[in-house]
């Protein structure tokens, strides 16, 4: 991807995930575009509401979802403010790499979930929304809701704390990152789907969801649906 192309999909607001690659705080965090000059200034990342304190010269991974995939560039933090609001200064990149997901098998289900957006630190947690999931795998799910996604300034990009559970009471806790939306209008009125990729999940929980999309697919063959 040329640099025309990254200025065209870093733009101010846009949401990434800032992938700390080494270290006590080596993980995977929620952040967005605040500024587009050198360096690129992102949002410092946070767990539970606290700042995560890195140092500068600390590598990272940034990935960037895009209208026509997902992207991701290597760097390192340049600089750190605190003050008016705290970012993080990386070089801004020439270029993206493409990152090839994993691919699940999916089966259509009716799942019940519960849903709010990730809120960066120092924003009030947003209160539960009921939906239900009707595509599932073990690397992401569509929902199906009824609440507008841009009363919760949701786009792609936007992190969510999912909670749902799998017939037979496995309990899943995860965050998801939005890849697409999309509505459609019925004679209720309009309904929102939301594609999401599991960027946070814990493994044994992945694994069940997988296992469950397979004996889905199995119970289907043996109806004869596919």
């Amino acid at each position: 991807m040329n640099s025309a192309y990254v200025d065209g999909v870093l733009d101010v607001n846009r949401r990434v995930t800032i992938v700390v690659l080494e270290g006590h705080y080596s993980g995977r965090y929620p952040s967005r575009v605040e500024d587009m000059g050198q360096p690129l200034l992102l949002a410092a990342p946070t767990h539970k509401g606290v700042i995560v304190r890195l140092d500068a010269g600390t590598p990272i991974c940034v990935e960037v979802v895009a209208e026509d995939g997902v992207y991701a560039f290597d760097t390192y933090i340049d600089s750190i403010i605190l003050e008016p609001i705290p970012v993080i200064g990386v070089v801004k990149p020439e270029s993206f790499s493409r990152i090839q997901r994993r691919e699940f098998v999916r089966v259509d289900v009716m799942l019940s979930v519960k849903y709010r957006p990730l809120k960066p630190a120092l924003q009030e947690s947003s209160k539960y929304q009921e939906a239900h999931i009707v595509n599932l795998s073990g690397g992401g799910a569509r929902i199906v809701t009824w609440y507008p996604p841009e009363d919760e300034d949701l786009d792609m990009g936007s992190w969510l704390e999912l909670e749902f559970e799998l017939p037979g009471g496995n309990g899943i806790e995860a965050k998801a990152v939005i890849i697409r939306i999309s509505d459609e209008r019925t004679e209720k009125g309009v309904f929102y789907k939301l594609a999401v990729e599991f960027a946070e999940i814990d493994q044994r929980k992945q694994d069940a969801i997988a296992r469950h999309v397979l004996e889905c697919q199995y119970e289907m063959r043996r109806k004869g649906l596919l």
